[in-house]
């Protein structure tokens, strides 16, 4: 899921400004599922389908998925990274004024970057899911992944010691986004600036940490180095000779709850600070407010010696969530959201931004919501304030230079010169509500400003780096050095976006391009819109703005493009998204449904012909219930603008309380009927009851076939997430089915469903009852790896995974089905798929299998050589 995405706005051909430009919005983290159920109602869903139902898999889990799969025979098919190209959010040929973000000022974008660390002369960047780049400070420098042959791609934080060139690098991002990956333990690079990559043997310690998000690791100065988990704080020698000795737990606030796979979220640490003689304060916290949340003081860091210690001053102990920390000889920072602010309606979770000579305190406050706003910031509408995501993106960074000279990072970036007395916004969100800004220019008028979003932090030779949702930014640090307008906003950032391939997307689609050059490319990406690579262009244009969750494109029309934001908020083009500002070349056609989850899926009906003209196939959407859209893309404007339902047609809903949520879908036509959407046979897993949630979680597949609305049995099937469901395309009966189920198995989550599996097939068929299924089990040697989605492809089966791609003979039974996995040897990284989660499998026109992954763009592989 994402973070800040712009709101759904009606298709005005006007152009873009302050008041109509669409604002964009916080995850939905409040409401009833908050709190006390563990699990936010949408915010944590794709983390749900990995999990569900329970919350946490024990260590040892990734190392024993990753062995299954390289045990596995490999295909010896290349695979070809499709999104090489620069990503121009800003190209002024794709500035339609409802729907896009071009001319927000944040030019070239890559994936979230949660990781960052530099030095004089190198800079490294750790993607959500992407794994560490690096690249020389010098000019024409270009990124170059250098973790992809260790365990997991996830960044929970980067540090750099210059002056052993030693870079430490611990996995596992710790935001509690809904797209956060746990990690595999923390890794130290020797000779960083030019050794070729990480290897396994650079794991520091054993299998403590896995399965664990590190938010950040400190270093007391004494040889010892501290890891806040999502479950304890953890420290370890700094002493190369002592490299493989295990981590030592030091802090654990509910240590019943790290065996109880029910709580995972009772045993965050967020920071520790130092103090003097070797005191430590430490920062634990879940984001939605717990009884443990709060700060904890030890005398040496010992364990056992924690104890929770309130804070003196202007805080309140009693709404204390995440916090982050800056030192500087005696001088303390502290950037800190308060649980309260998720459910209280004042749109801001942000506590404050304080400073203390002693780690107790008294805490002064420097920094609220209202002082930022006043700064120069972009968010001035009161349902969006400076803070909202305080719980997902922050931090804090003192210039080494000057202590009273400190940057603040929240959706925006923030600078005080003076130690907090008068601030301003020298990264504003976006450029939209300034008087700079000019839809006509092509750079939208205004000066280049941050990607929203900030996670990641460094300074190192008087340069500033930060990392957020759309990649890499720096600026002079010094305010000599540095620039800025009138209004306090910087002047003088530089975009490091180009080759930083950390691109996070949810979906794919390909479509001939009308420019005759080939096949065009896009896709829905986290916090980065939709993504189009045009045939023969040399760079990504961003047609659709905010989330971008599923997509369809019309093979036939690759400029024909459907592209989700959230909750199947739907918008259309038929140009591409082309338009200069003055009109508007996309409109939103909403499936209005009660319930549908934050990237809902949404399907062509397979052999279908629309109503209208027939150029192009009907469409299926699942939210709570199942919707036909019979225009397709023959839909007009005027049409949508006549009819409130946007031209879906509700045809089966699950439940009536609106708790169960299609999550995989798959329709086809009937060939003697194409454009007959009542004889068509539709599929759909699901999952409930509160919004796939831990709690009361069930899971269901309904189907139409045979003609009546059926439950089928899942009787003997894992009590998991049914991720991805499809017909086989070959039975003209549409009887075969086939069922990939995420989340793990096994030893690592005991209770109902350990043990089985992830792939089925299932054979329908009439009985007196009305449908049954005889479910056979295909996962014999498969992977013990989530799957995420499933494609059959003549006689191939064709399985995404969190770490990969597999096939498999689709006629193969229980006892001759033998996996492989799609690609090369490992080692062979330029022609082979990192390891990392693919999101969506699409087998195109063009004769190739494209995968959407989430964190290192899309990549495509000759299906002719998938055998």
């Amino acid at each position: 899921m994402t973070v800040a995405v712009a709101v759904i706005a009606s298709a005005v051909a006007a152009p873009a400004s302050a008041d109509s430009r669409p604002i964009k919005r916080p995850k939905p983290v409040a409401g009833q599922n908050a709190g006390s159920a563990g699990i936010k109602t949408f915010a944590q869903q794709e983390a749900m389908a990995r999990l569900a139902p329970y919350g946490s898999v024990e260590p040892g889990e990734y190392g024993e998925a990753l062995a299954s799969l390289e045990g596995l025979p490999d295909t010896y098919t290349p695979w070809f990274e499709v999104t090489r190209q620069p990503y121009d959010s800003n190209d002024p040929a794709y500035r339609d004024p409802n729907f896009s973000n071009s001319g927000a000022g944040w030019g070239n974008v890559a994936g979230r970057v949660t990781g960052l660390a530099a030095s004089a002369n190198v800079v490294f960047a750790g993607g959500a899911n992407g794994g560490v780049f690096r690249k020389r400070t010098s000019p024409g420098s270009q990124w170059t992944p250098i973790s992809d042959r260790i365990l997991a791609l996830s960044t929970g934080d980067l540090v750099h010691d210059s002056r052993a060139d030693v870079l430490w690098y611990a996995t596992g991002e710790a935001n509690t986004s809904a797209t956060s990956y746990t990690g595999a333990g923390v890794y130290r690079l020797r000779n960083a600036s030019h050794a070729r990559e990480f290897s396994p043997a650079d794991r520091v310690g054993g299998i403590e940490l896995e399965s664990r998000s590190i938010n950040q690791l400190k270093f007391d100065g004494a040889g010892t180095v501290y890891a806040a988990t999502s479950r304890g704080l953890w420290r370890h020698s700094t002493d190369p000779a002592r490299h493989t000795e295990p981590w030592q737990l030091v802090l654990m606030p509910n240590p019943a709850s790290d065996n109880d796979i029910t709580k995972p979220y009772d045993n965050i640490v967020n920071d520790v600070a130092f103090g003097p003689g070797g005191q430590i304060l430490a920062n634990a916290a879940w984001r939605s407010g717990a009884p443990y949340n709060g700060f904890y003081l030890s005398p040496n860091g010992a364990p056992g010696s924690f104890v929770k210690t309130p804070l003196t001053g202007q805080v309140d102990n009693a709404d204390v969530g995440n916090a982050e920390f800056a030192t500087s000889g005696n001088r303390h920072y502290m950037i800190l959201e308060r649980p309260s602010g998720l459910v209280d309606g004042s749109n801001s979770a942000l506590a404050g931004v304080f400073t203390a000579t002693a780690l107790t305190g008294p805490w002064t406050r420097i920094a609220d919501t209202e002082k930022l706003r006043l700064s120069g910031s972009a968010l001035q509408t009161p349902d969006y304030k400076p803070g909202v995501q305080a719980w997902y993106n922050n931090f804090v960074e003192i210039d080494p230079a000057d202590p009273q000279h400190v940057f603040v990072g929240i959706e925006e970036v923030y600078e005080t010169e003076d130690g907090g007395t008068t601030w301003k916004t020298i990264g504003p969100y976006w450029n939209f509500p300034f008087p700079c800004y000019d839809a006509t220019k092509p750079d939208g008028g205004c000066p280049a400003t941050t990607h929203p979003d900030q996670h990641s932090v460094s300074i190192a030779n008087g340069t500033l780096w930060i990392g957020n949702d759309g990649g890499v930014y720096s600026r002079p640090s010094a305010p000599s050095a540095s620039k800025e307008d009138a209004a306090g906003h910087a002047t003088d950032w530089a975009n490091h976006g180009d080759g930083l391939r950390t691109l996070q997307y949810y979906s794919v689609g390909t479509g001939r391009d009308p420019n005759g050059r080939g096949t065009a490319v896009a896709g829905g990406l986290q916090d980065n819109g939709g993504s189009l690579l045009r045939a023969g262009a040399r760079k990504q244009v961003s047609p659709f703005g905010g989330d971008g969750g599923d997509i369809i494109v019309n093979p036939r029309n690759g400029c024909e493009i459907l592209d989700e934001y959230v909750f199947l908020a739907l918008w259309l083009t038929k140009n591409c998204g082309q338009s200069d500002g003055s009109t508007s070349a996309i409109f939103d056609i909403t499936v209005p449904d009660r319930n549908a989850r934050f990237t809902a899926p949404f399907r062509v009906v397979r052999g279908s012909k629309n109503i209208a003209n027939g150029s192009s196939e009907r469409w299926v959407a699942g939210g709570n219930s199942v919707w036909h859209h019979d225009y397709a893309f023959s839909y007009t404007p005027a049409q949508a603008a006549a009819d409130p339902a946007k031209g879906w047609l509700k045809t089966y809903t699950l439940d009536q309380s609106g708790a169960r949520l299609i999550v995989g879908l798959d329709a086809v036509a009937n060939p003697n009927a194409p454009a007959d959407k009542s004889k068509d046979t539709v599929i759909a897993s699901w999952c409930g009851e509160s919004n796939c949630n831990s709690t009361g979680f069930t899971r269901g597949v309904a189907t139409n076939w045979g003609g009546t609305w059926t439950e089928l049995d899942m009787t003997g099937l894992p009590n998991r997430y049914p991720n991805a469901v499809t017909f086989d395309p070959s039975d003209r009966t549409n009887s075969t089915v086939y069922l990939v189920f995420n989340g793990f198995n096994r030893r690592f989550i005991e209770g109902p469903g350990a043990g089985v599996k992830h792939v089925y097939r299932g054979k329908l068929s009439k009985s007196p009852a009305g449908v049954a299924v005889a479910w056979e089990d295909l996962s014999v040697g498969f992977p013990d790896v989530p799957a995420t989605d499933v494609v059959v492809h003549g006689g191939k089966l064709i399985v995404g995974t969190d770490l990969g791609v597999l096939v498999a003979d689709k006629n193969a039974t229980p006892q001759t089905i033998r996996w492989r996995k799609v690609g090369l040897s490992r080692g062979i990284h330029a022609f082979d798929l990192p390891l990392t989660s693919v999101y969506d499998l699409h087998a195109s026109h063009d004769g190739n299998l494209y995968a959407a992954t989430h964190g290192r763009g899309i990549w495509k592989a000759p299906l002719a050589l998938i055998h």
